[in-house]
């Protein structure tokens, strides 16, 4: 028997949805389909967070979002602690202990689950939640990752030995899986056995829009005309290249300047270390978090995108899964949506990608970063032109989007 009106559950295990381009444009996708989707994320922090400019209706009144506790998704969620766990409720004071029973693992479980056509889980946590689930609901599982469980990057502690054996047996269980591209695809089918004609291809990228230039960075860090901006979206992480940033602007001209826009206010000891940045006149922090419906407005406003990937051996998400990077980096996406040419370190996508299109600079030393600026800048506009196409033809989101959601519907639907 088919169901003619899906409804899907999506487990997606962290604080960020705002700043994922894949899921904001899938729910909107499925809202557009009129579909019926539950979406478990990761509850908003005191701070501004990206999940701060979100709502429970921000994708229309199909679309529903319940911010969660992280216990909710990390902690042991099994029927027979559900005692200790409801006494846990009454004993504690704060937030959490006014969080609804229904959403406890155990109950969710075994009450809402066999009312969903698909149950969806989000990288290795969202898929073992979603699979456990799945043992009493019994419906097509998929699996959206953005991060790839390598062997071996897993150092034999038993949480990470644990994480990586419930991944691989729900990979068994999987009828889907969506990746951002066809190198990282087969680095995912190598390693979890997963038969690659189930897996569909989206790029990590916010769908087509209209690009304005705009002085938005200029105008909110009162940063001077005469300065070229290069701008660093993202999280400040030893995989990021943060302690490498002071030595490399000291190789730029004084007409240049990096900005770093983090995700989300940041705590404290990292505050500090960026005033430290600041203080070689060369570098500013845009310290505002902004949702995705501004992102094209600041990206637009600088002149450069800086990529400084740099994988960390022995880090289980950071060595190969980094390595492979592929189209799963929003910051690419965002900067060649907007004709920003860029500045990155070598990896096998950048070395593959900018040989194709004429948008971007590899650095190998971090002394050739403001030559490489120099070089760009005295050909901008076809960089900038190039940069486009790049996004154009192989970030695109929407033609692979639509292709997943098509076969999410079969399954849906029954169709398998």
């Amino acid at each position: 028997m088919t169901n003619s009106r899906p409804r899907i559950l999506i487990i997606y295990p962290y604080s960020s949805l705002d700043t994922n381009p894949t899921m904001t444009f899938l729910l909107e996708s499925l809202a557009k389909r009129k579909v019926s989707v539950d979406v478990l994320t990761g509850e908003r922090e005191a701070f501004a967070t990206p999940e701060s400019f979100l709502t429970p209706e921000s994708f229309g009144n199909t679309i529903r979002v319940e911010f969660l506790p992280f216990d909710f998704f990390f902690a042991s969620g099994s029927l027979k602690r559900l005692p200790l766990r409801i006494a846990r409720r009454f004993l504690r004071t704060g937030r959490n202990s006014n969080y609804p029973i229904c959403f406890d693992p155990a109950v969710f479980k075994f009450r809402r689950t066999k009312q969903y056509s698909v149950i969806i889980g989000v990288d290795p946590h969202g898929i073992r939640l979603a699979d456990n689930f799945n043992q009493w609901a019994k419906k097509p599982l998929v699996y959206i990752s953005f991060e790839i469980l390598f062997g071996e990057d897993v150092d034999g502690g038993i949480d990470q030995d644990l994480l990586y054996c419930a991944e691989r047996a729900a990979c068994e269980r999987t009828s889907l899986v969506l990746i951002q591209d066809h190198e990282r695809a087969e680095a995912f089918c190598r390693e979890t056995s997963f038969p690659y004609d189930r897996v569909s291809v989206v790029p990590v990228a916010p769908p087509p829009q209209e690009i304005v230039r705009s002085d938005f960075l200029r105008r909110t860090l009162r940063i001077p005309p005469n300065k070229q901006i290069v701008l660093y979206c993202g999280n400040l992480q030893s995989w990021s290249s943060r302690d490498e940033l002071a030595e490399m602007v000291s190789y730029w001209p004084d007409d240049y300047c990096l900005v770093i826009h983090n995700r989300s206010k940041v705590q404290r000891t990292l505050e500090r270390y960026l005033k430290r940045l600041t203080e070689t006149g060369k570098v500013f922090v845009s310290k505002e978090p902004v949702g995705r419906k501004d992102m094209c407005a600041l990206v637009s406003s600088a002149d450069f995108g800086l990529a400084p990937y740099k994988p960390v051996p022995g880090e289980l998400w950071t060595g190969k899964n980094l390595y492979h990077l592929g189209f799963a980096s929003g910051k690419i996406s965002y900067y060649a949506l907007c004709g920003l040419p860029m500045l990155a370190r070598p990896l096998p996508v950048f070395e593959r990608e900018f040989s194709r299109y004429a948008c971007g600079k590899i650095y190998r030393r971090l002394s050739e970063t403001g030559n490489l600026l120099e070089e760009m800048s005295r050909d901008y506009d076809n960089y900038s032109l190039e940069s486009k196409r790049f996004y154009d033809e192989r970030l695109n989101p929407v033609d692979g989007m639509n292709k997943f959601c098509d076969r999410l519907m079969e399954l849906a639907r029954g169709g398998g």
